[in-house]
């Protein structure tokens, strides 16, 4: 049998060729997505080991109470340790010359000696306070000044100089351009009690734990142990990103899987005769499946080799190309483990055997002489059919129902398994739907195209199994594809009204902890070009119904001029109450409420609002019962109908005067959440289209495939309609016409149910409310099917080109 099976597979290997790039693309892309995520988390695991080179011990605080100071002191006068250091980081703000601010994260410098791991690039270490060495990604030169910033404001600000660069070419540091090096002391000063640290020692290790055994609340662990963990907390987010790109190869894989099959059941077809033959002299229907089984394990182990070397070299040239840009992500070799290679054979071996499974029975579920008549004219078993059907019901009522639930909750929780239901219910259905829906259109093209046309769509649904399976494959590709461009395009469109009403302003200007802004504060900002209006607030602790509670003191007729979002407003003499609040202390709208504050109470009418409002009294109420109170935030409104470049120059302009005004403050609002989200849209859209179009390449090599085994099947068939007076060229057209129907088909239906299901999804999202007709992005959508029906020609041209060239005697000679 072993050499049946390899005598198969060569005299077969022109029609395994489809099989084998489908295989190939899958297995690469699986490869290629694990060797990338392997060389990060290595890559990330050697930076990080070099902190911890040589180092016996790590002393690290259980709890906030332990003194760094104290720990260092009694690790480095332990025998046995030859040096001790303390690492302090916290998170701080950098501001710069030009009143810009940004996060970035503060690290101490080690003494000089085996425990300083920062190389330096350029310049010189800091020799004190006042100085600083950044990050080689940071993007500042030597001599630069920068202020410096506690996070929450408590901290005054300093200014510091650049004098050196700290080398950071591998390391996950440099993925933050905020990085800065200092003296522990500075660094602990910035950060306060945002700061971590850590005690590393060379030399003795039990040592080290025997002196802090008796010191409450330290840790003591291995330098290769807290290395590893370090290295983990940087590859967390590597291997995130490594498991999405893996739920896209698994799509992948599933399309290439539909492909092979549709690939053995028309090859196995094509062969029936042979495989009758077989059955006549002896080989029994366990020997035949063995062998077809047998070729498919050949097929898919080469092609899976083809592909863990294509996905190795792949990742190769991207770790390259990432080098050659100076790409901030640490990739110092390429590594290829051999769970990665062994992933990648058994991914590709074990999808084509399985794929190759279901048309291995069905080329043995006939007698022998029975199995002499063509393998496609047979149908399809009645209980095969109703059990597929009644599947294909329940999942697509049961995934309809679930969908709609969830956009009428808005809870994505419910509609996300329901679009996936719905998807699995259409997909079942397919052999159904697609050759109804090829059938419908060939008619309707047959009427203007002429004979061809009649003939091109009665191939195209003689077949349903052959047609079903070939559409669903693209069908799968243009319906994921169609799903992201529509949901994203949604959510651009729609976000914008969320985000109102999350921001009810445009931009707000944010005091420093327990620091107020100044009356000319306000009006500064208000006389920044392009700003209509604006509205201070103050955040009191209040008691309400002997519950405390956060308020904002506002002034109504300011704020009413600068909120654009619908918000119920306090007047003299009533209180705002988000309802959930209200409900808490037992009080409805119009009911009398206690409020109290440090100086005294008042009571005052309730007025209740939506729940995401904020809890509001009135200015003059508000001193009342706190006192004198000095405004710590301002609403801002902006002119409409601004470009984006309009709105960078007055969030920038708006960035300076409050830099200036108030050193520490933030600006915040919907025009940066706005600006941000649509760069994530963009980006994902960007990322997720090129990854479905892998799907989409292994569906059209599924599509020519295809039809290059019905140019084998239907040879008689062409030698007739040659020898009746068919040119060439219209054999071609024939051909390229079929798999137009079939292409063009399975893309509008792809693009129908992705606009339904991007659509619903955003809506679960964001709301139904939210969702426009206007919004969809109907220009792409158009474009996916016509490119879906030009990619069915283009694969179809090579095997119609391969048909036209044989002629009628020898296509009749079989």
């Amino acid at each position: 049998m072993r050499h049946l099976v390899l005598a198969q597979a060569r005299a077969h290997r022109g029609r395994y060729v489809a099989s084998v790039l489908a295989v190939f693309v899958a297995v690469a892309f699986v490869v290629t997505t694990l060797v990338l995520g392997d060389t990060v988390s290595a890559s990330v695991s050697k930076s990080t080991a070099a902190r911890y080179e040589g180092v016996a011990a790590v002393a690290l605080p259980a709890d906030s109470t332990v003194a760094p100071d104290e720990v260092l002191t009694l690790v480095a006068t332990t025998p046995g340790v030859e040096a001790a250091a303390l690492d302090v980081s916290g998170p701080v703000r950098l501001i710069g010359a030009d009143g810009s601010s940004s996060n970035g994260t503060a690290t101490s410098i080690a003494p000089e000696g085996a425990l300083r791991w920062q190389q330096l690039g350029d310049g010189r270490w800091p020799s004190n306070p006042a100085e600083v060495a950044v990050g080689s990604s940071s993007g500042r030169a030597i001599g630069d000044e920068i202020t410096v910033a506690g996070p929450t404001g408590s901290v005054p600000p300093t200014t510091v100089e650049v004098v050196g660069v700290v080398d950071l070419d591998g390391s996950p540091l440099a993925l933050s351009p905020g990085s800065v090096f200092g003296d522990a002391a500075q660094v602990r000063s910035w950060s306060g009690d945002t700061t971590d640290w850590e005690v590393r020692a060379v030399g003795d290790a039990d040592a080290v734990r025997a002196a802090l055994a008796p010191v409450p609340g330290v840790d003591v662990v291995p330098g290769a142990d807290r290395a590893t963990a370090v290295a983990d907390d940087y590859v967390g987010d590597v291997a995130l990103l490594r498991n999405v790109l893996l739920c896209f190869a698994a799509i992948s894989v599933v399309v290439a899987g539909l492909v092979i099959a549709n690939t053995f059941s028309v090859l196995l077809a094509a062969r029936t005769r042979e495989l009758a033959l077989m059955r006549c002299v002896g080989v029994t229907s366990t020997q035949v499946r063995r062998s077809v089984r047998g070729e498919a394990f050949v097929v898919g182990l080469v092609a899976a080799v083809l592909g863990v070397l294509g996905g190795s070299g792949l990742a190769a040239a991207v770790v390259s190309a990432a080098r050659a840009v100076d790409a901030p992500i640490p990739l110092t070799s390429v590594s290829v483990t051999a769970t990665t290679v062994i992933a990648g054979l058994i991914v590709g071996t074990g999808m084509t055997v399985v794929a190759a499974n279901g048309a291995a029975r069905a080329a043995t579920r006939v007698r022998a002489l029975a199995a002499l008549q063509p393998l496609e004219t047979r149908p399809e078993p009645v209980r095969d059919s109703w059990v597929r059907r009644i599947c294909a019901a329940l999942a697509i009522v049961g995934g309809t129902a679930l969908l709609g639930l969830g956009v009428v909750m808005a809870n994505v929780l419910v509609a996300c398994p329901g679009g996936l239901l719905l998807f699995v219910g259409v997909v079942l259905a397919s052999r159904r739907l697609v050759p109804a829906a090829v059938g419908a259109v060939g008619d309707v093209l047959a009427r203007a195209g002429g004979p061809l046309a009649v003939l091109a769509a009665g191939n195209a649904r003689r077949n349903p199994r052959r047609t079903a399976s070939t559409a669903t494959a693209l069908f799968i590709g243009v319906t994921l594809t169609s799903t992201l461009v529509v949901g994203i395009g949604t959510l651009e469109a729609g976000a914008p009204d969320v985000i109102d009403e999350q921001f009810p302003v445009d931009m707000a200007v944010t005091a420093p902890e327990r620091d107020g802004l100044a009356p000319e504060v306000t009006e500064r900002l208000t006389a920044v070009d392009r700003v209509s209006s604006g509205a201070e607030l103050a955040a009191v602790d209040l008691t309400i119904g002997g519950t405390e509670a956060s308020v904002l003191g506002v002034d109504p007729a300011a704020m009413a001029s600068t909120v654009r979002t619908d918000v119920r407003l306090p007047e003299a003499g009533t209180i705002v109450l988000e309802r959930s609040l209200a409900r808490s202390v037992g009080v409805d709208d119009g009911a009398v409420i206690t409020v109290g504050g440090p100086v005294g109470t008042r009571e005052l009418t309730v007025a209740t609002t939506e729940p995401g409002m904020p809890d509001m009294i009135e200015w003059s109420d508000l001193t009342a019962v706190a006192g004198p109170v000095t405004a710590d935030t301002v609403w801002l409104k902006l002119d409409r109908g601004m470009s984006d470049e309009d709105l960078v120059a007055v969030s920038d302009d708006l960035s300076r005067v409050a830099a200036a005004e108030v050193p520490g403050s933030e600006v915040v609002g919907a025009v940066q959440m706005r600006q941000m989200l649509e760069k994530i849209l963009d980006t994902m859209l960007l990322i997720v289209g090129g990854l479905l179009s892998v799907a989409v390449v292994i569906a059209l090599i599924g599509v020519g495939n295809t039809m290059a085994l019905s140019v084998l099947e239907r040879r008689r068939e062409t030698a007739m309609l040659r020898s009746v007076g068919l040119s060439r060229a219209g054999v071609r057209s024939l051909l390229v016409r079929e798999a137009s129907i079939i292409a063009g088909v399975a893309s509008l239906l792809g693009v129908v149910l992705g606009l339904l299901l991007g659509a619903a999804g955003t809506a679960s999202v964001i709301g139904p409310g939210h969702i426009a007709p206007g919004s969809v992005p109907w220009w792409q959508l158009a474009a996916i099917v016509l490119v879906g029906g030009v990619a069915g020609v283009v694969a179809s041209l090579v095997p119609a080109q391969r048909a036209s060239r044989v002629s009628p005697a020898a296509a009749m000679a079989g």
